[in-house]
């Protein structure tokens, strides 16, 4: 079993654990049959590991550098950057430095570096061909 499926469980059975705990406490105050309850708990936990192929990325061990996953990567500034400013990077939304001139708001950026939770980018190099 992958380290990466581990840390999904880990984090599945707490909500696991009041899901039966709710359905134990149906069970105990209702006249909901043991059939019933028990397969609604097998359905949460099926559903669980049926979406774990979407949610495996969220789970994966980033490394001791987070920020070395993003060291290139190309984003948009989203506003003017200077000494502060902000740029999208893929889906995530970023304060950012600029270490040279101004970058303009829709300018294409490249990530250099991270310091603390600011990057520090440059204008991307210009598209040739």
């Amino acid at each position: 079993m992958g380290r990466t499926f581990q840390r999904y469980l880990l984090f599945q059975l707490p909500e696991w654990g009041l899901v039966v705990a709710l359905l134990v406490a149906i069970h105990r105050y209702t006249e909901a049959p043991t059939w019933l309850l028990v397969a609604a708990a097998a359905g949460f936990v099926a559903k669980d590991l049926a979406l774990y192929p979407w949610m495996k990325r969220a789970y994966e061990h980033v490394g001791s550098d987070p920020g070395e996953k993003l060291v290139g990567r190309q984003g948009v500034a989203t506003s003017l950057v200077s000494e502060d400013g902000w740029v999208r990077v893929d889906a995530e939304l970023w304060r950012a430095e600029t270490r040279g001139d101004d970058i303009p708001k829709g300018a294409p950026v490249t990530v250099r570096a991270l310091d603390g939770h600011v990057l520090v980018v440059d204008p991307a190099a210009e598209a040739t061909g």
